[in-house]
């Protein structure tokens, strides 16, 4: 029990490394609050699913590879934005491209940090993780669509 503890404490907080669980942290919420406006509401149904499938993959790799942390998920969900983005351009009200903009310049920027502070396998999953939320939402977006064209 102890040793599930023990992993949970070090993947959820970088080992206790208060400087990069707030940085992720942040990060995380930077990337979830485009989600909540209004205008993203009606057109992006399936990130939660997706978040939830970053998490249980980011959960996996605690306890099979000994990672921390929590940047597949904000990577994940930063692919999510960016296909929203591109998907519904036209759609959207120029306030939330902004937003949704912003969202995804700071994850970028996160991201080049991880790539010149730490070994080259941390950018590779990150964009593994930026690539699994744009399949995963990609996914969601196909089974809608597919239930939509059988009920008519």
């Amino acid at each position: 029990m102890d040793d599930i503890i023990t992993t949970l404490f070090n993947g959820l907080t970088y080992g206790g490394d208060v400087k990069l669980s707030v940085l992720n942290y942040f990060l995380l919420a930077v990337v979830i609050m485009p989600f909540f406006l209004s205008a993203m509401k009606s057109i992006s149904k399936g990130w939660a699913i997706v978040f939830t499938i970053a998490f249980l993959i980011q959960s996996l790799f605690w306890f099979v590879l000994k990672a921390q942390g929590i940047s597949i998920v904000w990577n994940a969900l930063a692919g999510v934005l960016v296909l929203v983005l591109f998907r519904h351009r036209l759609s959207m009200l120029m306030k939330t491209k902004w937003m949704i903009l912003a969202s995804i310049t700071v994850v970028m920027l996160a991201d080049v940090y991880f790539g010149l502070m730490f070994p080259p396998i941390t950018s590779i999953a990150h964009v593994a993780a930026f690539l699994l939320g744009v399949i995963l939402y990609l996914l969601v977006g196909i089974k809608k669509n597919r239930k939509v064209l059988l009920s008519s």
